[in-house]
């Protein structure tokens, strides 16, 4: 575990990130709901079109899937195990916390802004609203936290820069994935980024409010 300065300059990094995610989840909202802008929309959609094939389809199917709920839910379980087996008892309620109420705000959100996904996807069988993308929100939920989780623990600066940087790159491509597949509009998925960093961010700091709180009782009754 890496000390308490480097940890307090993790939390507010991630604090600056949330402050800049909410910031930039207004101004989409506003192009989206209000100016009803398409061309960032459009523009994405055409850059996809032209870099289109089965094989990318193929790998943009695939990269999809590891932002889906059928992965994820599984994904999370077996993290709150393995952090319950090597004694992280508050990691594994972090997850627990974060897994659950993401994936409520999510769809809380989806409902409350009813935005139309686009036509022609590539894949069948997705009924529900867009707006914030699932896979973008619920990606940024699980990678982000396993990276804080890296960030925190991980020594190595090789490994540790190593680590964060594939799972940021992943998180983008789920993103882009879902843009390439038609399922979401780019403006979706910068939602979902953004959604899923403020909730993060916000439950990150829920479960160390209640830490804080459980380490001074228990010095309490040790006194």
């Amino acid at each position: 575990m890496r000390d308490s300065s480097v940890r307090q300059r993790i939390n507010r990094l991630i604090v600056v990130l949330a402050i800049l995610a909410v910031f930039l989840l207004l101004i989409v909202i506003t192009v989206v709901f209000i100016v009803k802008d398409k061309s960032f929309d459009a523009a994405l959609f055409s850059f996809a079109s032209d870099h289109t094939s089965p094989a990318i389809t193929r790998i943009m199917r695939m990269i999809s899937f590891l932002g889906k709920h059928s992965f994820l839910i599984p994904a999370n379980i077996l993290l709150i195990l393995l952090f319950s087996i090597i004694k992280e008892k508050w990691w594994a309620i972090r997850v627990t916390v974060v897994s659950i109420t993401s994936l409520g705000v999510m769809s809380l959100l989806k409902n409350l802004f009813r935005r139309i996904r686009p036509d022609d996807p590539l894949v069948d069988g997705i009924t529900n609203y867009g707006f914030p993308s699932g896979h973008s929100t619920m990606a940024i939920a699980f990678y982000g936290l396993l990276a804080g989780w890296v960030a925190v623990m991980v020594e190595n600066k090789l490994y540790r820069r190593s680590i964060i940087a594939f799972l940021i790159l992943l998180v983008l491509m789920i993103g882009y994935s879902r843009i390439y597949l038609r399922v979401h509009y780019a403006t979706d998925v910068l939602a979902g980024f953004c959604v899923g960093t403020i909730w993060l961010t916000f439950c990150l700091w829920l479960v160390k409010l209640f830490s804080n709180k459980s380490k001074r009782s228990l010095l309490v009754r040790n006194l």
